[in-house]
């Protein structure tokens, strides 16, 4: 039964009592607009608090549908062995998660759909040349570099966090000398929204 309901079945009876029983004094009077101000009292705070919650529930709801619009993660890694030319972007193809859909698996750019901080990770493998790449945003901002010697196989690895905002582009560059990477697990590109 509604609270509202219920106070004003109180009040009726209240009042049908006090008319029964035939008290008419003065101090009845008193009580019975004193109930009714007291009645007043609380469906003004009753509303208020349907109002509040009402309020409320659009507000999880906006909350709810703001989390699940900014999910944001991705990982992706070479399918194949590549060489890749001295300026080349490096695109991992092989993509094992995307959530937010903001890797692009077919030019190897992230691009930050809203703004935030996020971490980007990046893990290369080599063989045979030396090699220098570049973490980059907006084809030109440096965020992060990673060079691998020369030699059979080495590896470089480095992770960045950084504050992008809607519609930065974030690849993986090669910088000076062409180079040969190694597919699978071995070179990588993860990154997710932190904040």
């Amino acid at each position: 039964m509604p609270l509202h309901f219920t106070i004003s079945y109180f009040l009726v009876v209240l009042l049908y009592v006090t008319y029964v029983h035939g008290t008419k004094s003065a101090t009845a009077s008193a009580d019975i607009e004193q109930l009714k101000l007291n009645y007043q009292h609380m469906n003004t705070k009753l509303q208020n608090l349907v109002n509040e919650n009402q309020r409320l529930n659009l507000e999880v709801t906006r909350l709810q549908t703001r989390a699940s619009d900014t999910t944001v993660a991705f990982t992706a890694r070479l399918s194949l062995d590549t060489e890749l030319s001295a300026t080349g972007t490096v695109i991992f193809d092989d993509v094992l998660l995307n959530s937010g859909n903001a890797y692009n698996e077919r030019n190897g750019h992230f691009t930050a759909h809203v703004a935030g901080t996020y971490q980007l990770a990046v893990s290369l493998t080599n063989f045979g040349k030396e090699a220098h790449f570049a973490v980059q945003k907006n084809g030109h901002d440096v965020l992060s570099r990673l060079y691998i010697k020369s030699g059979l196989t080495y590896s470089s690895s480095t992770v960045v966090v950084a504050q992008l905002n809607a519609g930065d582009v974030v690849q993986v560059k090669g910088q000076y000398f062409p180079t040969n990477l190694r597919e699978g697990l071995y070179s990588v590109f993860s990154g997710f929204l932190i904040k």
